[in-house]
């Protein structure tokens, strides 16, 4: 179980530096295995895209002008969702990133790319270290602090936690929360997880079939109506990845969040795909087969729910 500091500080004030913190939860019984930091990067900082024009020799490569506090430099970029006034993860010359191309890490230096000299580097997820996503860059939220290290808006630690079989109440952060709290003396304070419901009852909507009891006793389900499918704002995406879990769209990623908040297994599905709106909850057949969202087609057992 991956617990992120700035996650877990949500819930909990913890003031202990991340070595003590580990020492402490592994002497309660909350085994801490490694402590994983994230970040490191040195001449890499919050830009804003200022200027988006086309390249002269190149189609699909464009020129930027990125500021960066008092600076202002043109990059060559080839992200097809980069644009003016996009808050962005920039990468000075001298800054250390992953080349995809030759699958290490290296010094980053000013180069000629089609003949238009680029003086740095809009980044994508990968190049950082911060996913597999090299498709398109990191867009951060319009309030991150331009010119800010990035290590001081995304760096991070990360407690990789080896749990044994009776404190399966550590698997999620808020768990993880209470076990601080109750070694420091801190306060814990939980999420507000209420909402307003509208429409007809939901009984009347969705209709729940649970065959095996012995392996569900409860199953419960809620409509969301008027959902747009789209990417996870920055925010969550990060707080998924730095979890080890790869972002996936805005509805599975959210499921997948109040799981490792809460412990609590979500899923969610397409209300016009569901037959006769009826959600049936049972053991697998023998042999059956289920392609999962990795797109990988896993075979099941009698003893898979």
């Amino acid at each position: 179980m991956k617990i992120p500091l700035s996650w877990l500080k949500q819930y909990v004030d913890v003031d202990l530096p991340a070595p003590e913190l580990a020492h402490r939860l592994t002497m309660a019984g909350i085994e801490v295995g490694e402590v994983e930091v994230i970040g490191g990067w040195t001449e890499v900082f919050i830009g804003h895209v200022t200027d988006v024009r086309p390249h002269p020799n190149a189609d699909r490569l464009r020129l930027c002008v990125v500021r960066t506090g008092t600076e202002e430099m043109e990059v060559v970029c080839g992200a097809p969702n980069v644009a003016a006034d996009q808050n962005i993860c920039f990468a000075k010359v001298g800054a250390n990133v992953y080349n995809t191309h030759t699958e290490r890490y290296e010094t980053l230096e000013a180069a000629k790319i089609r003949g238009v000299e680029s003086q740095g580097m809009i980044c994508s997820a990968v190049e950082l270290g911060l996913g597999d996503d090299h498709d398109g860059i990191i867009v951060l939220p319009d309030d991150a602090p331009v010119g800010l290290p990035l290590d001081d808006y995304l760096g991070d630690i990360v407690l990789d936690l080896e749990l044994t079989p009776n404190r399966l109440d550590c698997l999620s952060v808020l768990g993880v929360a209470y076990e601080v709290g109750a070694i420091t003396g801190k306060k814990v304070s939980e999420p507000e997880v209420s909402y307003q419901e509208s429409g007809a009852p939901i009984a009347e909507q969705v209709k729940i079939s649970v065959a095996d009891p012995d392996l569900c006793r409860r199953y419960t389900a809620s409509l969301l109506q008027g959902v747009k499918i789209g990417p996870s704002p920055q925010w969550l995406q990060d707080r998924l990845v730095k979890a080890g879990l790869r972002p996936i769209s805005n509805v599975v990623d959210v499921t997948n969040f109040v799981m490792l908040e809460y412990n609590q297994p979500l899923h969610s599905f397409d209300y016009d795909l569901i037959k006769d709106a009826t959600v049936i909850v049972r053991r697998a057949r023998p042999g059956e087969k289920l392609t999962t969202l990795d797109d990988v087609e896993r075979t099941l057992s009698v003893e898979n729910l």
